[in-house]
């Protein structure tokens, strides 16, 4: 056998050979599934849309196209009532049921056994201290409502809480049907600093002894709070205007009671 058949028998016996091309078209084939599979959206989870700039939604839900809270006043009010069964109700309980971040809720809560004129003994100091030192948190721009252990503790008879809210139940929820957020700028970081050193004005006036005044001033806090709480200035103003007019009544009264004393004397 010469060098030139060996050559031409070595060269028919190889296999042919499919090339580079067989081999890269076999991963292509693999890798066109994969490929596929990617161009799907994957769920958007907490990360992604924190990524995307999505806020997550607030914890306290509001009714959707109002801005009202998910929570009205007087459902509150009820819950007060129907978890706290026994003669007295403590401020601590009270606060517990409408929670520690709404200054609006609270005000109007507290202002409510004065609202209605029920003479019973140490019931200015239970509405009193509290809306005075939530009026000096609003001030001092707390966000949260924050009261010391000894006012916690204190109690009015549940007889009198409930007389008060069954009494304002009614007007409250035809208020609640009208309210809206309006006037925001009424409810701004300042315009509350400037709320809380009013109703700290009201709560002085609400303390003094003097019969039938602390209605009119009670009534102003409550209406303040709930324009607080419902975002609505409008009712604020009310309230601010109600409150400017008891303070007048009241400085009234007291000028005639010394009058009277001076001219007796």
């Amino acid at each position: 056998m010469t060098a030139h058949d060996a050559a031409s028998r070595d060269f028919t016996a190889a296999p042919a050979s499919s090339g580079p091309s067989t081999k890269r078209s076999r991963v292509s084939r693999k890798t066109e599934i994969p490929a596929a599979i990617k161009t799907k959206a994957p769920p958007q989870t907490v990360k992604t849309r924190a990524r995307a700039g999505a806020k997550p939604g607030p914890k306290t839900k509001t009714r959707a196209g109002t801005g009202a809270p998910a929570r009205r006043t007087s459902e509150i009010l009820r819950q007060i009532l129907a978890d706290n069964p026994q003669d007295k109700i403590s401020v601590e309980q009270i606060l517990k049921s409408m929670g520690t971040s709404s200054f609006g809720t609270s005000i109007m809560v507290f202002s409510v056994p004065e609202v209605i004129p029920i003479p019973v003994p140490g019931l200015a100091a239970v509405v009193v201290l509290p809306t005075g030192i939530l009026a000096a948190q609003m001030i001092a721009g707390s966000r949260e409502v924050r009261l010391p252990k000894a006012l916690l503790k204190r109690a009015i008879p549940r007889k009198v809480f409930a007389a008060a809210v069954q009494a304002i139940l009614p007007h409250l929820e035809r208020a609640e049907k009208r309210v809206r957020p309006r006037w925001q700028w009424a409810t701004s970081p300042a315009a509350k600093r400037f709320l809380g050193a009013f109703i700290l004005l009201l709560a002085g006036f609400m303390s003094l002894p003097i019969p039938m005044t602390n209605v009119p001033p009670a009534i102003a806090m409550f209406m303040i709070g709930m324009g607080l709480t419902e975002r609505d200035g409008k009712l604020i103003a009310l309230g601010v205007t109600l409150g400017l007019a008891s303070m007048a009544l009241v400085g009234g009264a007291i000028f005639g009671l010394f009058s009277l004393l001076g001219g007796a004397a």
